[in-house]
């Protein structure tokens, strides 16, 4: 589930920052001046009716300004006023999701956008 969430995600970042580097989260530092480290990691299953349930996905994508210039931290400040336009739809498997939980922080210098993406499920029930 975890690659068809990223595909549209990079997709997306890709039509932000054309020329942008995209890391998944196991890349801790890079020597490029700017870089995207993009996680996907599951957050559980929430019940919204007698046979369907939501499994949702929090995302977090870091938008990392390695060489601290002040013309990267005002392109990263141009960024995270349009990702929030950016990611208000996903198309993925052919359905639209509206992710929830928009937020934009920063911790330890690094500015992050994160959001949470929830599939319904069919719940299948056996008589056995």
């Amino acid at each position: 589930m975890k690659k068809r969430i990223i595909k549209p995600i990079t997709s997306k970042l890709k039509q932000i920052k054309p020329d942008a580097t995209i890391y998944l989260d196991s890349v801790m530092q890079s020597s490029k001046p700017f870089y995207f480290v993009l996680s996907v990691e599951s957050s559980g299953t929430e019940n919204v009716g007698l046979n369907v349930q939501n499994r949702s996905f929090t995302v977090d994508i870091a938008m990392v300004n390695s060489k601290q210039t002040e013309e990267v931290d005002v392109m990263i400040e141009d960024l995270i006023e349009q990702c929030g336009s950016f990611f208000n739809v996903l198309i993925i498997d052919e359905n639209q999701l509206f992710p929830l939980d928009y937020l934009d922080f920063e911790t330890d210098g690094v500015q992050h956008i994160n959001f949470t993406v929830a599939f319904p499920q069919q719940i299948e029930w056996s008589e056995e």
